[in-house]
Order: structure tokens, then C-alpha cells, then sequence
């Protein structure tokens, strides 16, 4: 939106957004949280909600010169909003493809047929778009830009670290949802226990970093890593709050939860041991209807398992503990890892400003548009 005003300070945006979008002019109609749903139980409790917000925004239209519409992210509601809009005559820019490489993949054909413009955040996403015909551009991830921001804000880590020759630095990162925190910190912490262990043996020292952004489970965190020091006093664990970027930026390996925050390691170029765990139900179900081979997106956006992913059963520490001490230990190995996840980024995430390439894409295809 900034970047937008920027092109054109007449511009005037209204729709469904949060307060960040709000701040920058939006005219929201409804409140972004009313919308965000998880899970399919839930999906069918807001179902009347949602299409009532649904035949409101094609109701503003009607009265409204809108020229394009924005659809970003959210694709079951919105790919069925394009599909209105544009018998509405009103052409349509998606911004952050749906997940098709891993889900849905049929989805290509209705996007090729409704969507005027798709904007994807991986490159790899329009090479696959243009291979079916579909009017795609890649334009960056918003993290290089945001990551750089976001780590002036976060506090440097005041403990003093091993020097890198006599030692190492490892992010312990459970994720940030309650459920995957509960579910990995005992496998986390129990591999640190071990990992400490064969430094000792080593002679070598070992900084463990846990950061956390969910303040709710804060207390849980502390007294896991209370109950881990007790046992073993002379064990190096310091929780730091929300200092997970700088905690990625000064490891030498992360053990993560798979998720968004392997792409910010990816950004990092940290080595990383990726952690999956969840009910047998929901496993069963993803590997159904998942197409993808990996889980990790840093290992998604490689296209080879360069980061060990370790899942359900064998989430455990006496698994982990080989993967992450065969990187620890091996010096060559790690740089050529990093070497690898240096190039997927720079091939990958683009070096651009992605708002900036993303507004011009869009006023280029504004240019093409009929005149009123």
C-alpha cells in the first residue's frame, strides 16, 4: 500500500485488513481477526460469517469504481472472490501464491482462468505458473526487507558466547504455537542434555539459547528449562524473549520446529535440525493430501533435504543428537550446508524490495486496463 501511494497518492484501498494496513489508509470493513480461522471445525462454526463479509465486499463493489482488486493470501476465501469479481468485470492481482506445489495443485487451472495477475514470493512458484500458461511474476520475499528491521528492534544477546574454535552456540527454537511448544521441548531440551554431554567429553564448551514470542507460554518454558539445570547444574540454557532473529544470527545449528521461522534460518544461512510433530490424526491426514517430499520450507526452497528433517516416533533425543553433533563436529560440513542454503536464498527470496517490485507489477498491470 505505501509503495503503491508512492506511484499514485490518489489511489483510495478498501477491503478486509489489520491494523498495520489500516494505519497506511485502509478503509477495513471488518475486523482482520474476525476472519482468520484454524482448522476445519472452525472453518464450519464461521461458515455463515464468512459469507456474509464475502457478499458484503461484492456488495461495495457495485456502488464503488474500483478498478483491481488485491486478493492477498487466504485462498479458499479468496480465489472464490476473484471468481465474482471478475464476472463482475473487476480484474484481479493474488498476491502470495496458494501452497500449490504441496496441495491443491488443480488449483492452477482455476487461477489461470480467474486471477489477471499472479504475484508469487518464491521463484520457483512462477516457474511453475508460467509452465501452465498463467500470468505470474516473481517479486521477492518481504523478509529480506523485514528481518534487517526487525533485528535493530530485538535486543542483543548479553551472554557471552564460546569462541568459535573452542566451542558452540545452538538455538533451541519448539516454535511458537502452544501445541508444537508442548510437543518438542521435551525432544529439544533432552538432545541439549546429550549434546552437552559429548562436549564435556570434548572438552568443548556449549551455549544453549531458547528464545520465545508466545508470551502465554513463558512460564511452561521457564520451568522446563529450570527442571533440565536442576539435574544438570553446570548446563549453559539462557531463555532470552523475543530475540529469536538474534538467536538464529549467532548459532551454529538451530533445532526448529518446522514452519515459518526455517525460511528465516534460511535468510540466516544457519544450519538446522528441522522438528516435526503432531497428533497421528493430523500426520495421517497430511500425508494424504501433502505432495510435498520435504516439510522444512528452507529444504523446499533447496529442493534437496539439506537440513535433516527428524518426524513423529523418531522425534526423540537419541535421534536427534546424531544429526546435530554430525554437524557441530564437522566444520566442512557446515559451511558447505550454509554454502547451499546461501544460494536458495539469493536464488529464491530475490534481493529486491519486494513491496516496491510488487506495487510497480501492479501499476503496470493497471496501465493495461480499459479506460473508463
Amino acid at each position: 500500500m505505501l509503495e503503491l501511494k508512492m506511484i499514485e497518492p490518489e489511489f483510495h484501498f478498501y477491503g478486509v485488513g489489520g491494523e498495520g494496513m489500516i494505519q497506511n489508509g485502509l478503509e477495513s470493513l471488518e475486523e482482520m481477526e474476525n476472519l482468520s480461522v484454524i482448522g476445519f471445525s472452525e472453518a464450519i462454526k464461521k461458515y455463515s460469517f464468512l459469507k456474509k463479509v464475502f457478499h458484503r465486499l461484492l456488495e461495495e463493489t457495485s456502488h464503488r469504481p474500483t478498478q483491481l482488486a488485491v486478493l492477498i493470501d487466504y485462498p479458499g476465501f479468496n480465489l472464490r472472490l476473484a471468481e465474482e469479481l471478475k464476472k463482475r468485470g473487476i480484474p484481479t492481482v493474488f498476491y502470495v501464491s496458494p501452497q500449490i506445489w504441496a496441495w491443491k495443485f488443480k488449483r492452477i487451472y482455476f487461477i489461470k482462468e480467474h486471477i489477471a495477475l499472479m504475484l508469487t514470493l518464491f521463484r520457483f512458484e512462477e516457474e511453475i505458473y508460467h509452465e501452465y500458461g498463467v500470468n505470474a511474476k516473481f517479486v521477492g520475499h518481504p523478509i529480506t526487507k523485514r528481518i534487517p528491521e526487525k533485528l535493530k528492534k530485538e535486543p542483543n544477546i548479553p551472554e557471552k558466547l564460546p569462541d568459535p574454535h573452542h566451542g558452540y552456540t545452538v538455538g533451541l527454537l519448539p516454535g511458537s504455537r502452544k501445541g508444537e511448544i508442548h510437543r518438542l521441548i521435551d525432544p529439544i531440551l533432552g538432545t541439549a542434555v546429550l549434546l552437552h554431554e559429548q562436549c564435556k567429553l570434548e572438552k568443548k564448551k556449549i551455549v544453549f539459547l531458547v528464545p520465545n514470542i508466545n508470551q502465554k507460554e513463558e512460564t511452561f518454558l521457564l520451568q522446563k528449562i529450570e527442571a533440565i539445570k536442576l539435574s544438570h547444574p553446570d548446563i549453559q540454557i539462557h531463555y532470552l524473549w523475543n530475540s529469536s532473529l538474534r538467536v538464529m544470527e549467532a548459532s551454529d545449528l538451530l533445532l526448529i520446529a518446522s514452519g515459518t521461522a526455517t525460511l528465516e534460518g534460511l535468510y540466516f544461512e544457519t544450519p538446522m535440525v528441522i522438528l516435526y510433530k503432531v497428533s497421528l490424526f493430523t500426520y495421517f491426514l497430511g500425508s494424504l493430501l501433502i505432495k510435498s517430499k520435504f516439510i522444512g520450507l528452507a529444504n523446499i526452497l533447496c529442493g534437496e533435504e539439506v537440513c535433516r528433517e527428524i518426524t513423529q516416533n523418531e522425534c526423540r533425543p537419541e535421534y536427534i543428537v546424531k544429526e546435530a553433533w554430525k554437524i557441530l563436529s564437522n566444520t566442512k560440513l557446515r559451511n558447505k550446508i550454509k554454502g547451499i542454503l546461501r544460494e536458495a536464498k539469493e536464488r529464491e527470496l530475490g534481493t529486491m524490495n519486494a513491496s516496491k517490485k510488487a506495487a510497480k507489477e501492479i501499476q503496470n498491470l493497471i496501465k493495461l486496463l480499459p479506460a473508463d
